[in-house]
């Protein structure tokens, strides 16, 4: 497992054992709907910025951020093009690229470890600015050789829970035939479903099955055994994983409706192709559903030992139309009856 799965699945372990912080019963609201404490903004004339704080401890909605509105936004904002970024958990995503709502066009740009207050509008030449992706979870199902262009499957297993988010499945990507340059030709899979909801049994019979791709995408519904053409993947829960330009999505996050996560079963197995040999998924095994990747992604570092987030303290570039913003992630907890309470950003920004 790479240093940023590790990362991941170590995250989803502490927010498995982290309480997260509620809001008061009492507090009141602000025009838009939303708890005034979810946001908090207050300029800072000592130092000439922003120090605003977002609730961003939602394991399912995101928090949506104003640079101009300095405030979080109401439901119907997500799908305008008024925000500019949005917290949920360890996740922050800005609106641009894939993450993109009604022609969000920012970009950002990382700095690094830079003095904050010594980041200028000249700093902004030369930035290597990138929008959003998607950080698909499911990534090492096979391996690239950049020198020989050579494609090699791994075959390892892995486990997910379906689109309706009430059954398990297993499943290993056997094989690529017709494949080339721009096509994916047909991906053959070997798979088992467990029909009863909620059952963590996988000893079942395997079955094989394949999905058409091409150059285009091959959608598969593990359900019914069968590759599917859904009407509309963004709004079905038809499908639950699909193939495109080699990249395997899972129904859920920025790909669609559906409940869809996976876990790495082959991590479990002494030998990692075995299917046969995982015949139950762990109890408290963490399932990641695919994500937006955004220049933040990597805001964060992981501490084993007390089991906390805290920020790289690197300086960002945020981009939208003519205004660029620097900002830097100050703290990711918020003290809750004396308990540090995750999910809660702090950070200063300033527009440049």
């Amino acid at each position: 497992m790479n240093t940023k799965r590790s990362l991941i699945f170590l995250a989803a372990m502490l927010m498995l054992m982290l309480a997260i912080g509620c809001s008061d019963d009492d507090n009141p609201t602000g025009g838009d709907g939303i708890p005034s404490d979810y946001i908090t903004s207050t300029w800072d004339a000592t130092n000439q910025v922003w120090v605003s704080t977002v609730d961003g401890s939602s394991y399912d909605e995101f928090r949506y951020f104003s640079f101009a509105a300095e405030d979080t936004l109401s439901e119907p904002a997500k799908q305008a093009a008024t925000w500019d970024i949005a917290f949920r958990r360890e996740v922050i995503k800005t609106n641009g690229g894939s993450s993109a709502t009604n022609g969000g066009d920012i970009e950002g740009a990382s700095l690094g470890q830079v003095d904050f207050a010594g980041v200028t509008i000249d700093d902004t030449t030369g930035a290597d600015w990138t929008s959003d992706a998607i950080d698909y979870f499911i990534s090492d199902w096979f391996t690239y050789n950049f020198q020989t262009h050579q494609l090699d499957l791994t075959h390892y297993v892995y486990s997910m829970v379906d689109a309706e988010g009430d059954n398990y499945v297993k499943f290993r990507v056997d094989s690529l035939v017709g494949n080339g340059m721009g096509s994916m030709g047909t991906v053959w899979i070997s798979y088992y479903y467990q029909p009863t909801a909620n059952s963590r049994i996988l000893s079942g019979t395997v079955q094989t099955a394949s999905i058409t791709v091409g150059t285009g995408t091959g959608y598969f519904d593990f359900s019914s055994g069968s590759a599917v053409t859904p009407a509309n993947p963004a709004n079905s829960n038809a499908w639950d994983i699909a193939f495109n330009n080699y990249d395997l999505m899972q129904n859920s996050g920025p790909n669609g409706t559906g409940e869809c996560a996976a876990f790495f079963a082959w991590g479990e197995l002494t030998d990692p192709t075995d299917i046969a040999a995982f015949t139950e998924q762990p109890a408290m095994a963490p399932l990641f559903p695919d994500i937006p990747s955004s220049v933040m992604t990597d805001w964060y570092n992981y501490n084993g030992q007390t089991h906390q987030l805290s920020s790289k303290s690197n300086v960002y570039l945020i981009k939208t139309g003519d205004k660029v913003y620097k900002l830097r992630i100050e703290g990711y907890y918020k003290n809750v009856g004396g308990v540090p309470t995750s999910g809660n950003y702090s950070f200063v920004w300033k527009e440049l």
